[in-house]
This record gives structure tokens, sequence and C-alpha cells, in this order.
């Protein structure tokens, strides 16, 4: 599997750019908490993983333009991986076709249901999220506006494939990697490599981030990684099979990470900082991973099957 060696270690080397950058230029862009706080409070606008907001914070604070290309990591290596191997016209057709709505070996009404299917899963995951975290670890900080189902579902949509980490990593995780895999293993299998993948890959961002200095190394190794990474195992798992479902389209995995992030805020509104304690990600990711059950209950023999090679 030289594809995927070489892409996970692009992954943390493009990550690599970010302090090269921040020493080329004197230092201090790299204190992305205290750039964050300091760009809400001059603009009133919440450091969530909304792109949109995103964007107009680093306007402000221009160090959190370092932030956006380090989540762009996962993408930039895919790209760099495709590019350098002799069949790259193949592999980019292949890799573009992910990003229509409908995949090439889909239908439109499958993919209509996979949409579907990743929307209700990853909602309930949010909101046992806030129901959980209501009643025992987590207080809900600010819960999301009130608003009637028509009103919130388009909202709740367009914050999910607007999300900073959806669009900018999945073209790396499940446009690349998670289809590579499966060559190889069951679309389970490939999920959890994938998904553990993708979560320690955010340790780099942990220690640059303060998670780290503000946990401690004891609660950070023994209760915030293993939250963190069942919910993103969790993730890959619902993304997998919404891409599967589609016939191959990115977007259901977009949806998934979007709707996972919840920049919208239905598990409960919260800053980044509060979002990367051990207590949130736990509630999440045992309601995440509850949703991920339900995927391989039902779907048993197309999540544990090998995929044929075309």
């Amino acid at each position: 599997m030289p594809k995927i060696y070489t892409f996970y270690f692009l992954c943390f080397a493009c990550l690599g750019l970010l302090p090269v950058i921040d020493w080329l230029a004197g230092g201090g862009l790299m204190d992305f908490d205290h750039l964050g706080a300091s760009a809400s409070a001059q603009t009133g606008i919440p450091w969530t993983s909304s792109l949109t907001d995103m964007l107009r914070l680093a306007v402000v604070e221009p160090g959190l333009w370092l932030l956006l290309l380090g989540s762009a990591a996962p993408l930039l290596a895919a790209l760099i991986t495709l590019l350098i191997w002799p069949d790259r016209a193949l592999a980019l057709r292949q890799w573009g076709r992910r990003l229509w709505p409908v995949g090439s070996a889909g239908s439109p009404r499958r993919a209509l249901l996979a949409y579907a299917g990743v929307i209700g899963l990853c909602f309930l995951g949010l909101v046992v999220t806030a129901m959980i975290g209501q009643r025992t670890l987590t207080p809900v900080l600010e819960a999301p506006a009130t608003l009637g189902f028509w009103a919130i579902l388009p909202a709740l949509l367009l914050s999910a494939l607007l999300d900073q980490g959806a669009l900018l990593e999945e073209g790396g995780w499940r446009g690349f990697a998670a289809p590579e895999l499966e060559l190889r293993f069951s679309p389970a299998l490939a999920a959890l490599i994938v998904g553990l993948a993708w979560g320690f890959w955010h340790l780099p961002r942990d220690l640059t981030t303060g998670v780290l200095e503000r946990l401690g190394a004891l609660e950070y190794v023994f209760a915030y990684l293993p939250s963190f990474l069942m919910g993103t195992v969790a993730v890959s798992i619902i993304a997998s099979w919404g891409m599967l479902r589609s016939g191959g389209s990115l977007w259901p995995a977009i949806l998934a990470h979007g709707l996972a992030n919840d920049a919208f805020g239905l598990a409960g509104r919260v800053p980044v900082t509060e979002a990367l304690t051990p207590d949130h990600q736990l509630t999440q990711g045992v309601s995440m991973m509850l949703a991920a059950g339900l995927v391989l209950a039902l779907d048993r023999k197309r999540m544990f099957s090998r995929i044929k090679a075309k």
C-alpha cells in the first residue's frame, strides 16, 4: 500500500509547512488559541468550525490563514500523491468523479437515500449529544436558535456543507484514503483505519493550539484522545457508508464530517476551546458511535464485504 503510506506521510509533511511559514514571518502566527480569541473579541464572531466564520476571522488575524492551510493538508497530500504516481491521469479522473453528487456507480434515487441516511444518523448523534450533555458531563453553553423544522434543516445543511474541516479535509480522507484501502479491506475495516489515522493526524493541532497544555498530559492521553478517536472512527464509518450508498460521491462524507463538527450548534453551541475537552468529546463520541453502530448492524453485508475491483 505505498500510495497510502505516501499520502499519510504527506499529511504531516504539509502540516510541517506551518512552522516554516511562521518562522519566515518572524513567529507568533501559530498561537491559534490567542489569535482565535482575539479575532472573536474584535468581530463578535464565534470561533467555530464554520469556514465562512473562519475566513472573516482570518481577515482580522492573518495568522488564522495558517490554520486553514493546515486543515487543507489531507487534500493537498492526496493531490500530490495522485500526481507523483505513474497512473496519475486515471487516478485523478477517478478522484474527480467523486466530486459529483451522484457517484459513477450509483443512481439518483440511491444517492438521495444515502444523503438522507447520513443526515438522519448525524442528526440523531447530535441530538443525543445535547441530551447527554444537558444531564451529565458537558453543560450546553448556548442552545441553538429555536427554529421550526423547515427553517432549521436548510441552516443545518448549509453549515455542514460550509464546514472548514469537511471541505478542506475530505478530499483526502474519504476522497482518496478510504477508496484506496477498500481495494484491500472491507469498507468497515477501511473506515476504522482511516478514522484512527484521521484522529491521530490531529496531534500536531493539539500541540500547537494549546489543547495538550490546557488539559495536561495525563488527561489528554487517557481521557481526551480516546474520546476523540471514538468520534473520528464513528464519523468515518458513517461517511464511508454514505459514499458507498451514493455510488462513490464524496458529498455524503463532507456532510457527515460537517454535521459532526456541528458549527450550527445543534448539540449545544460551544467555542472551539470548550469543544476540545474530554467531556464534550466523550458525549459526542458515544453518541456518534451509537449512530455508526446502526450502520454496521443494518447494512452488515455492504460494510463487511470486500468491494470487487472493476
